[in-house]
């Protein structure tokens, strides 16, 4: 298990919903296992903006046509979910203001197909050690798909794979270091 700190989870909730921009009337679909860190997205980030909560009907998860259907007949405004369950959905959604992807790439001909006019959509980063989500951007369908800026409070740097104490200079590849207030304690049981 990751160590989090309840501290770290307030920033992350906070920060986010400054930045996400969902609003107080916004209808958020809420289909992740709260045992899935990417919950806390979904169901902690709308409520501090005070926006309404629309639960997955029990049973089994909510894919395509059916997952089309709940989002339409609830009048959902807002969703948070991996690219793989968005690609399940074929028609569009009209009343879509808010669509937040993370978990996984997200290929562009998805960005291609959901970006609209007056719809706020952002893919996300990060890894459960960092609480969620560290990084952020608007995506285009004019633009190559990146996993964007830092959240406020989290800081980026690019680290030489050969020494990870080292930063490389912007535009330089290497493996991502993550520091701010988001970042785990460690590991539960692991302090190797």
């Amino acid at each position: 298990g990751v160590a989090v700190e309840h501290g770290s989870i307030c920033n992350f909730v906070r920060v986010a919903a400054e930045v996400y921009g969902i609003r107080a009337g916004d209808r958020m679909y809420q289909g992740m296992t709260i045992a899935f860190d990417f919950s806390v997205e979904e169901i902690w980030v709308p409520w501090t903006a005070g926006a309404t909560l629309v639960p997955k009907p029990p049973g089994s998860a909510l894919l395509g046509v059916d997952l089309h259907v709940y989002l339409v007949t609830q009048l959902v405004t807002a969703m948070c979910c991996v690219p793989t369950l968005l690609a399940t959905l074929e028609e569009d959604l009209p009343e879509l203001r808010f669509l937040l992807v993370s978990g996984e790439a997200c290929p562009h001909d998805l960005i291609v197909r959901w970006h609209r006019p007056g719809r706020r959509f952002l893919n996300v980063y990060g890894p459960t050690e960092a609480t969620v989500t560290a990084t952020w951007t608007a995506v285009d369908p004019d633009r190559a798909v990146t996993i964007g800026v830092p959240l406020p409070t989290y800081s980026i740097v690019i680290l030489d794979p050969e020494d990870p104490t080292r930063a490389l200079p912007h535009g330089e590849i290497g493996e991502i270091g993550i520091a701010g207030i988001g970042l785990a304690l460690g590991y539960i049981n692991r302090n190797d």
